[in-house]
C-alpha cells in the first residue's frame, strides 16, 4: 500500500508539472492583443489548470481513501496533497508573470524607442509571418534635408523631428492592414496589405500632405518635406527586392522635387517616376513651391 500511495503522490506531482508546462508551451499559440485573443487565452488557461487540479484531486482522494479518519498516517498524504496544490498555484502565478514579462520584452524588441513605431526587428517579424503571395504595397519614405537639420541644430532637435513625424505616421497605422516601420535614421517604411496601386498612390498623397508642414521644435520652427517611393508586390514576395524597388523609387521622387512620390514600374528595367493625377499634380506643385519657401526659411534659421 505504501508503494501505491507513493506512486499516486508522485503522479500528482507529475500532473502538476505537466499542467504548468502545457500552459507555458501552448499559451503563446493563443497570443495577441485583441480582446478575443485575450479571452481565448484566459479560457484555455482555466481549462488546463482546472483539468490538472481535477486529476490531482482524484489522485489525492485515491490516496486518502486507504486511510481511516483516525489513522495518524493520514497526515503525510494530506500534507503532500496540499503542498502539491500550493506548488501548482505558485508555479501558475510565476508562469503568468513570466508570460507578461516576455510580452513586454517582445514589445520592446519590436518597437523603436524614439518614435514608438515598429523597428527593423518588427519588420523582419512581419516578413516572416507574411503570406507568400500576399498583395502588398510598400512605401519608402525619407525626410528631405534631415541630415542638414541634424548637423546644424543638433541631434536633439533631429530626435524631436523624428518623434513628431512618427506621431503623424502612426495615424496611418491600421491593425492587420497597414504597418508603419522606422528602419533607421529618417527612413520609414509603410506596408499596406490588400492595397491596389491607386490606393497606394492615394495613401502616399495623404502621408505627404500630413508630413510636409511646419514643425515647431522647442525654439525652432522648421518646414520639412518628405519623398516617397512606391512599389507593388506581384506573385511570390521577395522582401529585399520590394525594399530595393521602393528605395530606388524614393530617390527618383527626390529628383522630381520635394514633397513628391514616385511609383516603380514593374514592367520596366529602369525605375521611372509616376506623376500624380490632376488632383495629385496640384498637390505636388503646391508642396514643391511651399517647400522652396521652407528651404529658404530653414537656411536663414540654420
Amino acid at each position: 500500500m505504501e508503494a501505491r500511495n507513493y506512486i499516486l503522490a508522485l503522479s500528482s506531482v507529475l500532473i502538476a508539472a505537466l499542467t504548468v508546462y502545457s500552459i507555458f508551451y501552448l499559451s503563446p499559440k493563443f497570443g495577441g492583443k485583441s480582446q478575443k485573443a485575450r479571452a481565448i487565452r484566459a479560457v484555455f488557461m482555466i481549462l488546463v489548470a482546472g483539468a490538472g487540479m481535477g486529476v490531482m484531486h482524484l489522485l489525492g482522494m485515491q490516496t486518502l481513501s486507504e486511510y481511516a479518519p483516525d489513522n495518524e498516517s493520514l497526515f503525510l498524504p494530506l500534507t503532500l496533497y496540499i503542498l502539491t496544490l500550493a506548488g501548482m498555484l505558485y508555479l501558475f502565478s510565476r508562469l503568468h508573470q513570466f508570460l507578461a514579462e516576455r510580452e513586454q520584452l517582445k514589445e520592446l524588441a519590436y518597437r523603436d524607442s524614439l518614435t514608438g513605431l515598429l523597428n527593423k526587428n518588427g519588420m523582419d517579424h512581419f516578413w516572416d509571418h507574411c503570406k507568400p503571395n500576399e498583395q502588398l504595397a510598400v512605401l519608402f519614405l525619407d525626410l528631405n534635408r534631415f541630415k542638414a537639420i541634424n548637423d546644424t541644430l543638433g541631434h536633439h532637435v533631429g530626435d524631436l523631428l523624428l518623434r513628431a513625424v512618427g506621431t503623424t505616421l502612426s495615424q496611418f497605422s491600421s491593425k492587420g492592414k497597414r504597418h508603419i516601420f522606422r528602419i533607421g535614421g529618417d527612413e520609414f517604411v509603410i506596408i499596406a496589405k490588400r492595397c491596389s496601386r491607386k490606393d497606394a498612390e492615394q495613401l502616399a498623397l495623404q502621408i505627404l500632405e500630413k508630413t510636409t508642414r511646419n514643425y515647431k521644435l522647442e525654439k525652432h520652427e522648421l518646414f520639412v518635406s518628405a519623398s516617397i517611393g512606391i512599389t507593388m508586390s506581384h506573385g511570390r514576395i521577395d522582401r529585399q527586392k520590394l525594399l530595393n524597388e521602393a528605395d530606388s523609387a524614393m530617390y527618383n521622387a527626390k529628383q522630381l522635387g520635394s514633397g513628391r512620390y514616385s511609383l516603380h514600374k514593374q514592367d520596366q528595367s529602369t525605375r521611372q517616376s509616376k506623376p500624380a493625377g490632376s488632383s495629385g499634380s496640384m498637390l505636388h506643385t503646391s508642396l514643391s513651391s511651399t517647400n522652396r519657401l521652407g528651404d529658404k526659411q530653414n537656411s536663414m534659421r540654420a
